[in-house]
């Protein structure tokens, strides 16, 4: 009786942990951003958003997200960066758009990062969505 408790008990833990997890997560995927900046052409929104909260209490982070304005659901997350790096100038060409450290190629759809010291984050996994190559700091 007291095993089938414990079982009970440690089965109804790990769902309420996975679903505080999802939906922390979740939130974050939809969170308004603190920032954003049209792209030159007006082909791509570009957002700053942070990441600030449950799963990340101490660290100020925050992920690009791109949506491209011809198709909403183009919707594309790099993986997470210090926001203290974050410089929302702009540019755009006819390869990259993005920001200042992080370019988005726009034809096979992947990240380029290239922020100073940056540190891989385990939510990365869950956050990005879109393939991401580290160039290493300028």
């Amino acid at each position: 009786m007291m095993r089938t408790k414990k079982i009970a008990f440690f089965l109804v833990f790990s769902v309420v942990v996975i679903a505080v997890f999802a939906v922390s997560v979740n939130s974050i995927i939809n969170r308004q951003a603190s920032s954003s900046v049209m792209s030159e052409s007006g082909n791509y929104l570009i957002e700053n958003v942070s990441v600030r909260g449950l799963l990340v209490p101490f660290d100020d982070l925050a992920y690009l997200r791109i949506t491209d304005k011809r198709d909403s659901n183009a919707v594309f997350r790099s993986p997470l960066y210090s926001r203290s790096t974050v410089d929302m100038t702009s540019h755009e060409d006819d390869v990259v758009v993005g920001i200042v450290w992080i370019d988005f190629y726009k034809r096979d759809q992947h990240f380029g990062i290239r922020v100073p010291e940056w540190k891989n984050h385990w939510l990365n996994s869950f956050i990005s969505n879109t393939p991401y190559e580290i160039a290493g700091g300028d």
